[in-house]
């Protein structure tokens, strides 16, 4: 089973201004929930602790297994041609180009992807050691 979709969804909301925007509410526990579960799966090496550079490599990732056809833009031409597929791709896709697309062309480029990331890190890594710990995590609920 291919886990691009769900994980795009988890790495577009956690790297949305919107998902922990100081002049909003406070994300509610299903977008907590999966901030958390994404900095999980970005801990690469399985030591409990995501640093930033896992997080970017994951990124990376996230981004590589999207572009299908390896041409460094996520775009329609990347969507699955299976239907079942294809039905989980485009609602992620329309949800990664209305963050990433800052030129509106419907593509996403890599430096897009890149350029988009507000410090959702910073904010998670309370005590400022360079690594989110799975205690950082469970107090997501106050996050401010």
């Amino acid at each position: 089973m291919n886990k691009a979709f769900p994980i795009l969804g988890m790495l577009v909301l956690a790297t949305s201004p919107m998902a922990v925007s100081a002049q909003d509410a406070p994300p509610g526990p299903e977008a907590l929930a999966k901030i958390a579960e994404m900095m999980t799966e970005a801990d690469l090496n399985g030591d409990g602790r995501t640093t930033r550079a896992e997080l970017n490599q994951h990124r990376a990732q996230m981004f590589a297994k999207l572009d299908r056809n390896t041409d460094g833009v996520i775009d329609n031409r990347d969507s699955p041609r299976i239907p079942l597929a294809k039905r989980r791709f485009q609602p992620a896709f329309e949800r990664a180009k209305s963050i990433f697309d800052h030129n509106n062309d419907g593509r996403v480029t890599l430096d897009e992807w890149n350029r988009s990331d507000p410090d959702i890190f910073a904010r998670l890594d309370r005590n400022e050691d360079g690594a989110v710990t799975r205690t950082e995590l469970a107090a997501l609920s106050t996050l401010k």
